[in-house]
Protein backbone atom coordinates (compact mmCIF):
# COMPACT_ATOMS: atom_id res chain seq x y z
CA UNK A 1 0.00 0.00 0.00
CA UNK A 2 1.54 3.13 -0.70
CA UNK A 3 1.18 5.78 1.70
CA UNK A 4 -0.81 9.31 1.61
CA UNK A 5 2.34 11.26 1.45
CA UNK A 6 4.14 9.55 -1.73
CA UNK A 7 0.65 9.19 -2.95
CA UNK A 8 0.01 12.88 -3.55
CA UNK A 9 2.66 13.13 -6.02
CA UNK A 10 0.49 12.44 -8.79
CA UNK A 11 -2.51 13.29 -8.64
CA UNK A 12 -5.04 10.37 -9.00
CA UNK A 13 -7.32 12.01 -11.63
CA UNK A 14 -3.80 12.18 -14.01
CA UNK A 15 -3.12 8.07 -13.13
CA UNK A 16 -4.09 7.69 -16.68
CA UNK A 17 -1.62 9.53 -18.68
CA UNK A 18 1.07 7.79 -16.76
CA UNK A 19 -0.57 4.20 -17.43
CA UNK A 20 -0.98 4.58 -21.07
CA UNK A 21 2.11 6.47 -21.71
CA UNK A 22 3.87 3.67 -20.23
CA UNK A 23 1.19 0.66 -21.72
CA UNK A 24 2.17 2.29 -25.27
CA UNK A 25 6.33 1.27 -24.34
CA UNK A 26 5.38 -1.93 -22.88
CA UNK A 27 3.07 -2.84 -25.71
CA UNK A 28 5.62 -1.94 -28.35
CA UNK A 29 8.52 -3.54 -26.47
CA UNK A 30 7.07 -6.90 -25.94
CA UNK A 31 5.28 -7.15 -29.67
CA UNK A 32 9.02 -6.28 -30.77
CA UNK A 33 10.01 -9.29 -28.58
CA UNK A 34 7.11 -11.37 -29.84
CA UNK A 35 8.47 -10.74 -33.56
CA UNK A 36 11.93 -11.51 -32.43
CA UNK A 37 11.07 -14.54 -30.71
CA UNK A 38 9.19 -16.19 -33.91
CA UNK A 39 12.47 -15.32 -35.89
CA UNK A 40 14.63 -17.18 -33.24
CA UNK A 41 12.21 -20.45 -33.58
CA UNK A 42 12.33 -20.65 -37.17
CA UNK A 43 15.97 -20.54 -36.98
CA UNK A 44 16.17 -23.00 -33.99
CA UNK A 45 13.94 -25.43 -36.20
CA UNK A 46 15.70 -24.98 -39.18
CA UNK A 47 13.45 -23.35 -41.64
CA UNK A 48 14.89 -20.29 -41.64
CA UNK A 49 19.05 -20.19 -42.11
CA UNK A 50 20.71 -17.73 -39.22
CA UNK A 51 22.19 -15.32 -41.49
CA UNK A 52 18.66 -15.12 -43.81
CA UNK A 53 16.51 -12.74 -41.51
CA UNK A 54 19.25 -11.60 -38.74
CA UNK A 55 18.74 -7.71 -39.69
CA UNK A 56 14.78 -8.11 -38.94
CA UNK A 57 15.55 -10.24 -35.63
CA UNK A 58 18.12 -7.19 -34.81
CA UNK A 59 16.09 -4.43 -35.63
CA UNK A 60 13.50 -6.14 -33.27
CA UNK A 61 15.38 -6.94 -30.27
CA UNK A 62 16.92 -2.95 -30.67
CA UNK A 63 13.17 -2.00 -30.73
CA UNK A 64 12.36 -3.75 -27.84
CA UNK A 65 15.47 -2.56 -25.70
CA UNK A 66 14.73 0.81 -26.85
CA UNK A 67 11.20 0.73 -25.30
CA UNK A 68 12.43 -0.92 -22.42
CA UNK A 69 14.37 2.42 -21.98
CA UNK A 70 11.80 4.42 -22.02
CA UNK A 71 10.08 2.81 -19.42
CA UNK A 72 13.25 2.57 -17.25
CA UNK A 73 13.29 6.19 -17.63
CA UNK A 74 9.27 6.67 -15.37
CA UNK A 75 11.47 4.66 -12.58
CA UNK A 76 15.15 6.18 -13.03
CA UNK A 77 15.04 9.36 -14.49
CA UNK A 78 18.35 10.45 -15.71
CA UNK A 79 17.86 14.28 -14.42
CA UNK A 80 20.34 15.71 -16.65
CA UNK A 81 19.34 19.15 -17.15
CA UNK A 82 17.04 19.32 -14.35
CA UNK A 83 17.19 22.27 -12.54
CA UNK A 84 15.66 22.78 -8.71
CA UNK A 85 11.57 22.23 -8.71
CA UNK A 86 11.74 20.44 -11.71
CA UNK A 87 14.53 18.19 -11.05
CA UNK A 88 12.85 17.29 -7.53
CA UNK A 89 9.03 16.92 -9.62
CA UNK A 90 10.95 13.52 -11.66
CA UNK A 91 12.79 12.06 -8.65
CA UNK A 92 9.47 12.54 -6.68
CA UNK A 93 7.80 10.91 -9.71
CA UNK A 94 9.98 8.05 -10.18
CA UNK A 95 10.33 7.16 -6.47
CA UNK A 96 6.16 7.20 -6.67
CA UNK A 97 5.96 4.90 -9.11
CA UNK A 98 9.41 2.70 -8.23
CA UNK A 99 6.53 2.07 -4.72
CA UNK A 100 3.67 1.09 -6.98
CA UNK A 101 5.60 -1.27 -9.03
CA UNK A 102 7.88 -2.54 -6.15
CA UNK A 103 10.79 -1.62 -8.40
CA UNK A 104 14.47 -0.49 -6.73
CA UNK A 105 17.84 -0.74 -7.78
CA UNK A 106 17.93 -4.76 -8.30
CA UNK A 107 15.33 -4.27 -11.15
CA UNK A 108 16.91 -5.05 -14.69
CA UNK A 109 15.58 -1.72 -15.57
CA UNK A 110 18.41 -0.26 -13.03
CA UNK A 111 21.38 -1.48 -15.43
CA UNK A 112 21.79 1.20 -18.14
CA UNK A 113 24.45 -0.14 -19.66
CA UNK A 114 22.17 -1.77 -22.73
CA UNK A 115 19.77 1.31 -22.72
CA UNK A 116 23.27 3.40 -22.81
CA UNK A 117 24.76 0.84 -25.87
CA UNK A 118 21.73 1.45 -27.82
CA UNK A 119 21.01 5.16 -27.38
CA UNK A 120 24.76 6.45 -27.24
CA UNK A 121 25.37 4.34 -30.09
CA UNK A 122 26.59 7.07 -32.59
CA UNK A 123 29.24 8.64 -29.57
CA UNK A 124 30.05 4.85 -28.74
CA UNK A 125 31.20 4.24 -32.43
CA UNK A 126 32.84 7.25 -32.75
CA UNK A 127 35.30 5.99 -29.87
CA UNK A 128 35.24 2.70 -31.09
CA UNK A 129 36.52 3.52 -34.50
CA UNK A 130 39.04 6.35 -33.42
CA UNK A 131 42.02 4.54 -33.77
CA UNK A 132 40.96 2.03 -36.35
CA UNK A 133 40.64 -1.22 -36.45
CA UNK A 134 41.69 -5.03 -38.47
CA UNK A 135 40.61 -8.27 -38.72
CA UNK A 136 37.21 -9.79 -39.08
CA UNK A 137 34.11 -6.78 -39.24
CA UNK A 138 30.18 -7.95 -38.94
CA UNK A 139 27.68 -5.09 -39.32
CA UNK A 140 25.06 -7.74 -37.61
CA UNK A 141 25.49 -11.29 -37.02
CA UNK A 142 23.18 -14.32 -35.48
CA UNK A 143 25.81 -16.88 -33.88
CA UNK A 144 24.80 -20.00 -31.09
CA UNK A 145 27.07 -18.17 -28.48
CA UNK A 146 29.84 -15.78 -28.48
CA UNK A 147 32.87 -17.06 -30.08
CA UNK A 148 36.65 -15.89 -29.29
CA UNK A 149 39.12 -16.71 -31.78
CA UNK A 150 42.78 -15.87 -32.62
CA UNK A 151 41.73 -12.87 -35.37
CA UNK A 152 40.67 -10.04 -33.85
CA UNK A 153 36.73 -9.11 -35.19
CA UNK A 154 34.45 -6.50 -34.74
CA UNK A 155 30.10 -7.34 -34.53
CA UNK A 156 28.31 -3.98 -34.43
CA UNK A 157 25.29 -6.11 -33.43
CA UNK A 158 25.01 -9.90 -32.99
CA UNK A 159 22.39 -11.99 -31.63
CA UNK A 160 23.86 -14.97 -29.67
CA UNK A 161 20.91 -17.39 -29.31
CA UNK A 162 21.66 -20.44 -27.06
CA UNK A 163 22.27 -17.58 -24.35
CA UNK A 164 20.15 -14.82 -25.32
CA UNK A 165 23.03 -12.61 -25.41
CA UNK A 166 22.36 -9.19 -27.36
CA UNK A 167 25.37 -7.72 -28.31
CA UNK A 168 26.36 -4.31 -29.48
CA UNK A 169 29.88 -3.36 -30.71
CA UNK A 170 32.33 -5.18 -27.87
CA UNK A 171 29.21 -4.97 -25.13
CA UNK A 172 27.49 -8.35 -24.23
CA UNK A 173 24.06 -7.98 -22.61
CA UNK A 174 21.46 -10.28 -21.25
CA UNK A 175 18.04 -10.13 -22.81
CA UNK A 176 16.11 -11.90 -21.01
CA UNK A 177 16.19 -10.68 -17.31
CA UNK A 178 14.97 -7.11 -18.78
CA UNK A 179 12.39 -9.22 -20.43
CA UNK A 180 10.65 -10.52 -17.35
CA UNK A 181 10.92 -7.60 -15.47
CA UNK A 182 9.08 -5.64 -18.53
CA UNK A 183 6.09 -8.59 -18.63
CA UNK A 184 5.52 -8.06 -14.81
CA UNK A 185 5.19 -4.22 -15.47
CA UNK A 186 2.74 -4.62 -18.58
CA UNK A 187 1.11 -6.98 -16.68
CA UNK A 188 0.13 -4.35 -13.90
CA UNK A 189 -0.41 -1.47 -16.05
CA UNK A 190 -2.86 -3.71 -18.02
CA UNK A 191 -4.51 -4.18 -14.34
CA UNK A 192 -4.73 -0.46 -13.23
CA UNK A 193 -5.88 0.23 -17.35
CA UNK A 194 -9.02 -1.76 -16.19
CA UNK A 195 -9.40 -0.70 -13.04
CA UNK A 196 -10.25 3.17 -14.68
CA UNK A 197 -6.64 4.00 -15.47
CA UNK A 198 -5.43 4.41 -11.59
CA UNK A 199 -2.89 2.67 -9.73
CA UNK A 200 -5.79 2.48 -6.90
CA UNK A 201 -4.93 -0.48 -4.78
CA UNK A 202 -1.12 -0.51 -5.53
Amino acid sequence: MIDKEISSIIWPPYHAFYIQSMLFNTSSALQACERASNYVKAITEGKVAPQDRKDELLDCLQNFINHSGAVARYFFPSLIGGKGDKKLLHKQRAEYLCKVFSIDQSSPLHDKKLRNAIEHFDERLDRYLEDGIVGHIFPSLILDKPEDTAIPHHIFRAYHLNDGIYQVLGERHHVQPILDEMIRVHDMLVKFDRNGGSFRGA
